[in-house]
């Protein structure tokens, strides 16, 4: 749930900042890992406004960046740092911008890198190799919170950082989410019971964005009953959003929502498997268009170049139809994964 940063309780995320405190407080790196809807901003922003120093916590959005180019990330983290970036500066003058920093902030800096997949995606990207030369060069007075959906490519130049401080964000404490659910009372002038605060929690699993979707349609009249609550817009929405990441069961449990009640019974929760993902991957990073059977298999079996038409065609149905099984609620009657008969599939999200 975002809720406004200067009105976090002190124990916010408590067992998340004192493992990441004591980390950067060590000179050592941290990746924190959440899939959709963990609060991973949320976090970024306590951080930087009131975790305990030292050291300082300077906050960049990578969700802010123009593009993958060197410079422009170096700009984003010299706004990070206060200092102003005149248009075509070089990286190499970062270097110097942090040096002044540091001389401010003289027990240390360390930048909280939110959204980093925005970088990830880039795949030829300079600026994970950049980003370690930079920490190298100012070793342990310099440090780096990421916050991912996924881990960082292990064959990253800046993986090896994070290897000893990994931490997947999960649900909130059971004082955490009381106060966020009263909050949100609050602000929509209600007054909640505590059974009511106990039974939104247990439904939720104490999951942010499931959080604020139970509170949402409970708001609006809906009742306290999973059956009615998947019913409802808001929570429909953020399960949408959450599944469409298509989060493997080792994601789920150390993200520790395999007992989140909402989630129960999901077959998009299933494990896929290699091809499965690779099918699934494209559909996603080509939903509501109309993808070709040629443009699907050369996706998925890109190393079969002599592969003979009727049976590539026989594999793909087969693919199409286990991917169903766990993506769908009613595989027989597909509503996500929809053929276009004589044109090929259509992933509607």
């Amino acid at each position: 749930m975002s809720e406004n940063r200067d009105l976090y309780p002190p124990t916010y995320r408590q067992s998340e900042v004192s493992e990441i405190c004591g980390a950067v407080q060590s000179g050592e790196c941290v990746q924190v890992i959440g899939l959709s809807g963990a609060g991973k901003s949320n976090l970024s922003r306590f951080l930087t406004a009131q975790a305990p120093r030292p050291p300082v916590f300077l906050l960049a959005d990578c969700n802010r960046l123009k593009s993958p180019a060197l410079n422009d990330f170096a700009a984003l983290i010299a706004a990070a740092c206060g200092a102003d970036w005149p248009e075509n500066t070089a990286w190499p003058v970062l270097e110097a911008t942090i040096d002044t920093a540091l001389a401010h902030y003289e027990q240390g800096i360390c930048l909280v890198l939110d959204r980093f997949e925005a970088v990830q995606s880039w795949s030829d990207s300079p600026i994970p190799a950049n980003l370690r030369a930079l920490r190298d060069q100012f070793k342990y007075q310099l440090t780096y919170v990421l916050t991912t959906r996924q881990p960082i490519d292990t064959h990253s130049e800046l993986a090896e950082l994070f290897f000893a401080h990994t931490l997947w964000l999960g649900p909130l404490s059971e004082k955490d989410a009381a106060w966020s659910i009263n909050a949100y009372a609050a602000r929509r002038k209600v007054a909640w019971s505590e059974e009511t605060v106990q039974a939104i929690y247990r439904l939720s699993g104490g999951y942010p964005a499931f959080l604020r979707a139970v509170c949402e349609a409970h708001a609006s009249g809906t009742a306290l009953e999973k059956t009615d609550l998947l019913e409802h817009p808001a929570v429909r929405r953020r399960l949408d959003e959450f599944l469409a990441q298509a989060p493997g069961a080792e994601a789920i449990e150390c993200s520790r929502l395999d007992q989140v009640p909402l989630l129960g019974g999901h077959a998009a929760l299933q494990e896929l498997t290699a091809k499965e993902a690779q099918l699934y991957a494209f559909l996603q990073a080509n939903a509501q268009q109309v993808c070709s059977k040629d443009d699907l298999i050369r996706a998925v079996w890109p190393e079969d170049r002599v592969y003979s038409a009727g049976v590539r065609d026989d594999s793909l149905a087969q693919l199409v139809r286990r991917l169903r099984q766990k993506i769908e609620s009613d595989p027989a009657h597909p509503q996500r994964l929809q053929t276009i008969p004589g044109r090929g599939y259509r992933f509607t999200g």
